[in-house]
């Protein structure tokens, strides 16, 4: 599975960079997306979902960032 890396990326630049990056895989295909908390981890699920990419799962990491896996649409 192949991992985004968003942390320290402000939005709404992380969301522009998912949906670029989740337009270059092949429908199915299941990435895992590091995201901060606060805005990006409320605002990138909801926007990749209006897209019609599926949010497999969403969990906090003992890092302290989120890790979010997502099916391509």
């Amino acid at each position: 599975m192949d991992t985004l890396d968003l942390r320290n990326i402000p939005c709404p630049r992380n969301t522009s960079k998912a949906l670029i990056y989740l337009a270059t895989v092949d429908s199915g295909e299941n990435i895992q997306i590091f995201l901060d908390d606060g805005e990006p981890i409320q605002n990138v699920p909801s926007s990749l979902s209006i897209e019609g990419h599926q949010i497999v799962s969403k969990s906090h990491a003992v890092e302290g960032h989120w890790v979010l896996i997502v099916k391509a649409a």
